[in-house]
């Protein structure tokens, strides 16, 4: 067999939420996605990014956010709540202040992590985690 890897990219991914109605209308208050197509009741919703790519919100009763521990991401080994998914934005500054007047749970501040661009956790409200990323300085992001 070749040597060609057989995954192209993500298509899509599917989000743990309590109430779909809540949380599609948080996604697309702070986080500026559009929602496909009307609620049914029972069922999930699906959230579209800028990239055309989608985010599937699904009931999960008393929720299970995505999420888990390691101790591969800190220098001294010790234990980090993971985030999942790691998003692209080309305005991380304006979706800190998004998050931050929406109450979201984020980090204080952007991280300028040099070549791997500027980052920031957030969660939402059913306490997702995730990562969001941009483009780093020297690739054209605009210093603060």
């Amino acid at each position: 067999m070749a040597n060609k890897a057989l995954l192209k990219r993500i298509e899509c991914a599917y989000l743990p939420v309590k109430d779909v109605t809540a949380s599609a209308a948080w996604y697309e208050r702070v986080l500026g996605l559009k929602l496909r197509s009307p609620i049914e009741p029972g069922r999930g919703a699906i959230m579209i990014m800028d990239s055309g790519q989608w985010l599937f919100l699904l009931p999960c009763g008393e929720g299970h956010p995505l999420g888990f521990e390691t101790t591969g991401w800190t220098e001294d080994g010790s234990p980090f709540e993971m985030f999942p998914i790691c998003f692209e934005t080309d305005d991380i500054r304006g979706m800190h202040e998004a998050l931050g007047q929406a109450g979201a749970w984020m980090e204080e501040t952007v991280r300028d992590e040099g070549s791997c661009g500027l980052q920031l956790n957030f969660k939402d409200p059913d306490g997702n985690k995730f990562q969001v990323w941009q483009l780093p300085v020297a690739a054209g992001v605009p210093t603060p």
